[in-house]
């Protein structure tokens, strides 16, 4: 089905007024049932991070509230270097496609986006050609495998999976050009792989080409409808809406120790079937305005999760009730990050 040019051209041409997600949560006098448990501080993978074993399940993510002094997983001691952790599995088998890709993932999840790009490279060329040519086919009319390629399929990177993360490295690292050229070879080869077709669209908005986001959307089926029209007016910096088209007039201050809203009621995002399937796991943080008045406003995002899971965040956030902060006596509107983590098990 195609999505109407003129509905997606209003979408993404509104004011910024409109384009904030402005969320009724009213304080409540009672603490409601919570649906979500806070995390323990376990810090999230960036994406995409592809686990190997097929048996893992997505878990309903978890919920937390940053503290200002919340260490960064990217601060030095907290997690040891990609090439140290992947050292012994490099040294064994230097051409393996797995290794590669997951050094890859590694890296994406230390932010050097650029290594990441060059290890996904190097997993994409490692990869055996008839394994990439069996993954843009129809498993069920092709011929069994023997045991030797069986294993051999086991010990390769997923092409497709490998592809799209070259896509999405570019993507982090603002080589936009180098992005859609990945995005489209890997749907060019794979034409189920539907979430390279939507990053496509979202890396045009980012350029800000919107002829050719909406071109490129129109294609797709209209699930992807309301994800653009949430999606882009919390990442793309042109929509992204300023202080003062959200405030109710009162000052905006940051979160601090002492100064925090009370959660009420939250909800843990559940996870797509999309995003299962890919076995994607990290974190989405949302920058929201606790307002004075009891309403939540999810600013933009900070940290983007891929395959529906930033979607289901906000939708998730949009139904947190909370009890406003108060400073000297009344109460204030507050800027902090809401996050969502999604672990694969």
């Amino acid at each position: 089905m195609r999505i109407p040019r003129q509905l997606l051209y209003s979408a993404l041409t509104s004011s910024l007024a409109i384009a904030s997600v402005v969320l009724p949560a009213r304080a409540q006098t009672q603490t409601p049932k919570t649906g979500g448990e806070p995390s323990q501080g376990k810090p999230g993978v960036p994406p995409p991070h592809l686990p190997v074993p097929m048996t893992t399940i997505g878990e309903p993510s978890i919920i937390r509230i940053k503290k200002p002094n919340d260490p960064s997983p990217e601060q030095p001691g907290v997690v040891m270097s990609c090439d140290k952790q992947f050292k012994k599995w490099l040294a064994d088998d230097p051409n393996s496609s797995r290794a590669n890709y997951e050094l890859g993932s590694c890296y994406l999840s230390s932010k050097k986006f650029d290594d990441a790009a060059a290890a996904f490279q190097k997993a994409i060329q490692l990869i055996p050609e008839w394994i990439k040519e069996r993954a843009g086919k129809d498993a069920s009319h092709l011929p069994k495998l023997s045991k030797e390629q069986e294993e051999e399929l086991k010990h390769n990177a997923s092409p497709s999976s490998a592809f799209f993360s070259l896509g999405w490295a570019y993507h982090q690292a603002g080589r936009y050009d180098e992005a859609v050229a990945a995005y489209r070879q890997c749907q060019s080869v794979y034409p189920e792989a539907e979430e390279a077709g939507y990053q496509t669209a979202m890396v045009h908005l980012l350029q800000g080409n919107r002829e050719a986001a909406l071109e490129q959307v129109a294609k797709m089926g209209k699930s992807f409808e309301r994800r653009l029209d949430v999606e882009s007016k919390l990442l793309v910096p042109d929509l992204i809406p300023s202080d003062e088209s959200i405030s109710n007039g009162a000052p905006i201050i940051p979160t601090t120790n002492s100064i925090r809203p009370t959660i009420l009621y939250r909800e843990k995002a559940k996870y797509t079937e999309e995003a299962r399937q890919a076995k994607v796991s990290g974190t989405v943080d949302l920058q929201v305005i606790f307002r004075s008045d009891g309403v939540l406003v999810i600013q933009r995002v900070i940290e983007y999760l891929p395959y529906g899971l930033t979607l289901t965040a906000v939708n998730a956030a949009s139904k947190v009730q909370f009890k406003p902060a108060i400073k000297d006596g009344s109460p204030v509107s507050i800027r902090g990050p809401l996050t969502y983590i999604f672990n694969i098990y």
